[in-house]
């Protein structure tokens, strides 16, 4: 009997080498429907933008996480599912800045741009990339994202946002109405549109834009002391 287990043993070896090779050989498979495991990975990204009920479904549930500030518990939900359409990449990106991996977030925002050229991805990316402090970097990325969707208020909101950061007041005075007008008059916009005026033209452009748009005396006060965050520039 002894012998006996001991002829075991090499055939029983070699079907554990086996089962694990073969678990190596799906691992790639399944971390590439899923995203990489650290930031400079190539990721395959699915540009597909068609959603399934069964889509809608688990992006709106990923939704409600971070719209109750669950970013962390997002993140994990959504790691466990495949990712089929460019949304879910999308969600990816945006839930690795919530959780402030910022640079994984940029890598993962420039891939999807790259592969899938859309405004969506360009507008994260910008966005990151001044949370990130690369100022430049994310006024050339919302630059795209514009031109790609010159009707998105989000999109020329923001954008008009950071070329106030950098000091850009006349361009940023511009976008912001547009975002503005583009919207329907949503308050934090216009509050960004009048504080963009000032820092551009004073009293005398404030008092201008609100001729012509009709502004209550609280949005203009708001936005004028919104102005106070900025400083310097043109």
């Amino acid at each position: 009997m002894i012998h006996s287990h001991a002829a075991l043993m090499p055939a029983l070896v070699l079907l554990a080498v086996s089962v694990l090779s073969g678990c190596a050989t799906l691992a790639p498979d399944t971390r590439d429907e899923l995203g990489p495991q650290q930031a400079g990975d190539r990721l395959q990204v699915r540009c597909a933008t068609n959603l399934t009920p069964e889509h809608r479904v688990e992006l709106d549930a990923i939704d409600s996480m971070m719209a109750s500030s669950h970013n962390y518990a997002a993140l994990a939900r959504l790691e466990a599912l495949p990712f089929s359409t460019q949304q879910h990449w999308l969600r990816w990106a945006q839930l690795l800045a919530q959780v402030d991996q910022l640079d994984y977030s940029q890598d993962v925002y420039r891939q999807i741009a790259e592969a899938c050229g859309s405004a969506e991805a360009y507008h994260g990316l910008g966005v990151v990339s001044v949370k990130a402090g690369r100022i430049e970097a994310g006024l050339d990325a919302l630059s795209t994202a514009k031109a790609l969707e010159p009707a998105s208020a989000d999109i020329r909101n923001d954008f008009g946002v950071v070329l106030m950061e950098a000091g850009f007041y006349g361009q940023a005075a511009f976008e912001l109405r547009t975002a503005y007008e583009l919207s329907g008059g949503k308050d934090s916009t216009g509050r960004s549109m009048v504080a963009a005026y000032y820092l551009h033209g004073g009293e005398t452009s404030v008092a201008r834009v609100r001729r012509e748009l009709g502004l209550d005396d609280e949005l203009v006060a708001a936005g004028i002391e919104f102005s106070k965050r900025f400083a310097g520039g043109s």
